[in-house]
């Protein structure tokens, strides 16, 4: 509560991008994201209602004195190819021999004595423990039962790369792979603060939003005339964990609807999320110790460009105002996230209906497990955002490379913090990847203002006390990504007012939001003429295109199975082939002796539900059961039908 009552808090530190070896791709660090912390204490800056600064007349004005620390963050990550469809990627796994052990920085590129290992099908679970033991390991945690996918930690003396080696020689082994360390960037601090604010109509973030004269830049005021988003739409954040009651981002945070069911799935307590790193309940960042803690900030600062709560008469607005935020922390306040970590997280959003993925952190080396995940999310109809990285570079990073993840890099800033130069905002920020192969789209990546949380390394800096609200202004893909995040959601939301959710999938959003875009032109330096994929995003182009010509007929359910379980009680189950459903109809017949009565709906089921219990049967009856997948464009029927006789 002292953050309501104390003066708001920004901060400001510029971050470089790391150097990029570009022979090989061996060599290339997972360098992540905006981290890092101001070297003193910045001086207190004094400005004159922080709403009219932040957003112009586009929010409520609030008179009142604020008193301002500017921080400045950079963040990263790196990816992508020159296609329509980010579903066409292609991926070359590297094996493990040819991860080294570190990067050149002295950072771990996996998590020391552990292996990701997934059993081929019908491998019995006494065998999987056979093949762990004699390599000395045990099976620590089950990351996906249904795949046979485990995380095995190794307690003899065999090495990562050799204990992978010698696994994917076995036929009951699909693949073993390290438990690869994806980063935030490190962040070197730079001590030139702002304090010329004081009555100052600034407006920092109006020109990312609304654009300087011409040039609309997102053009998210106008589509904001259309749709400021829906609470129905839930982003997830896999990052550094969120401050669930920061007073700009409280509101928004998604709340579990099946807290019962999730205490019996190993998730007690998961109100708001879940803490991969740490295996526990609670989304919050960790604080950290006084000792770089660059981590802390990211997680919240990602999740207000998405979806801080909006027209509230504080703070900053979020790119769609109304949707949840589904913390999902797979960082502690320094160092990597382990791929086993980020895999559970893709798995939990997706088991808990969320419709959007952020993931704006990466490495250069690709994992199976996280890519699996990802193609799972896909088929349950989840949009996948990723930031592009910072290492000024034409390299592929992951997350953003995978199949199925829309890749995001940086343009440049329009705010007063960098000149106030609107032809600085069709500009490569200098930082960002560029290029088809590691890029799909951008956003503006520099001065963008969001909320953020203070680390001990703030507090042991005389700035505030750890664990305090704050907002900060960052630099990096790490904040691009977020915006095209938040533009999914907006899409989501008109199709959801226009009656039409459900009935578009995944690849026609990420094809509307590839193709509504406004080119940026040539980069001389380096990036070329296509340095910006398929350009600058554009909120309300986007959104003018949804309607009825984007829905097609859903793809008919298969292998349609019904299973007697006991005398009163029909299991019925089906595979989902479609990505448009708006969900299903159960129907059932009646067959008496060689005569199939007429079907009849008994049921509904919601998009991606592949199963139903019909406990309305009689014993010694026949039943007929037929399955369809509708939308607002067609019905379409399983091709056979199931039958049962009921004992």
């Amino acid at each position: 509560m002292g953050f309501l009552f104390n003066p708001y808090i920004i901060r400001r530190i510029i971050v470089y991008g790391s150097s990029v070896v570009v022979l090989f791709i061996i060599l290339f660090l997972g360098r992540g994201f905006a981290q890092g912390g101001p070297s003193g204490t910045p001086s207190l800056l004094t400005f004159d209602g922080i709403e009219r600064a932040l957003m112009g007349n586009a929010m409520k004005t609030v008179e009142r004195d604020s008193n301002i620390q500017l921080r400045h963050e950079i963040a990263d990550d790196n990816t992508n190819q020159d296609n329509n469809s980010v579903a066409d990627k292609q991926v070359v796994y590297a094996s493990a021999r040819d991860i080294p052990p570190k990067d050149d920085s002295g950072r771990p590129n996996y998590v020391p004595g552990q292996l990701i290992v997934q059993f081929r099908g019908g491998v019995p679970h006494r065998r999987q423990d056979e093949i762990v033991n004699e390599l000395g390991g045990r099976i620590l945690r089950t990351l996906d039962v249904h795949s046979g996918q485990y995380l095995v930690v190794l307690s003899g003396g065999l090495s990562v790369p050799a204990a992978a080696e010698q696994l994917t020689k076995l036929q009951e082994v699909d693949y073993a792979e390290p438990n690869v360390l994806h980063y935030i960037n490190d962040a070197l601090p730079n001590d030139q603060y702002y304090s010329s604010y004081d009555g100052q109509s600034t407006e920092l973030q109006r020109w990312y939003f609304g654009g300087i004269g011409t040039d609309s830049n997102l053009n998210a005021e106008a589509a904001w005339a259309v749709t400021t988003g829906s609470s129905n739409i839930v982003i997830a954040i896999i990052d550094t964990g969120v401050d669930i009651h920061h007073p700009d981002l409280a509101a928004n945070m998604w709340v579990n609807p099946n807290l019962s069911q999730d205490t019996n799935a190993g998730y007690a307590g998961d109100v708001n999320g879940w803490d991969f790193y740490n295996d526990g309940p609670d989304p919050d960042p960790d604080l950290g110790n006084g000792t770089g803690d660059g981590n802390v900030f990211h997680g919240t600062f990602v999740a207000g460009v998405a979806a801080a709560v909006s027209d509230n008469g504080i703070g900053v607005v979020g790119a769609s105002w109304y949707s949840q935020i589904m913390a999902l922390k797979v960082f502690t306040s320094s160092g990597g996230a382990p791929s086993s970590a980020i895999t559970e997280a893709i798995q939990f959003a997706t088991d808990h209906s969320a419709n959007i993925i952020n993931m704006s952190f990466g490495s250069p080396y690709p994992v199976r497990s996280i890519a699996n995940a990802i193609k799972q999310a896909h088929a349950q109809g989840i949009i996948a955002i990723a930031a592009a990285g910072n290492n000024d570079s034409s390299q592929r990073s992951y997350p953003a490379s995978y199949p199925y993840v829309i890749s995001v890099g940086g343009s440049g800033s329009g705010s007063v913090l960098s000149g106030g130069n609107a032809s600085n905002m069709t500009t490569r920020a200098n930082f960002s990847e560029y290029g088809p192969r590691a890029v799909d789209v951008v956003a503006p990546a520099v001065d963008i203002v969001s909320t953020a949380v203070l680390s001990m390394t703030d507090q042991s800096n005389g700035v505030g006390t750890a664990g305090e609200a704050a907002y900060f202004t960052g630099d990096g893909t790490s904040f691009a990504s977020p915006l095209v995040a938040g533009e999914a959601a907006l899409l989501l939301s008109r199709a959801q007012q226009l009656g039409l959710d459900g009935s578009i999938g995944p690849d026609t959003f990420a094809r509307l939001i590839l193709n509504a875009t406004t080119d940026l032109g040539n980069d001389p330096a380096g990036g070329g003429a296509h340095w910006a994929g398929h350009g600058r995003v554009d909120y309300l182009a986007a959104i003018q295109q949804i309607g009825l010509g984007l829905v097609t007929a859903p793809i008919a359910p298969a292998g349609l199975n019904a299973k007697a379980a006991g005398t009163d009680t029909v299991q019925v189950s089906w595979e989902n082939r479609s990505d448009n459903e708006q969900g299903f109809l159960i129907d059932r017949a009646e067959k008496s002796d060689g005569v199939v009565g007429s079907y009849e709906t008994i049921a509904q089921a919601d998009h991606g539900v592949t199963s139903f219990t019909d406990d309305t049967v009689l014993s010694g009856v026949t039943y007929l059961y037929r399955v369809a997948a509708y939308n607002v464009a067609a019905t379409n029927f399983a091709s056979r039908v199931a039958a049962v006789a009921v004992p």
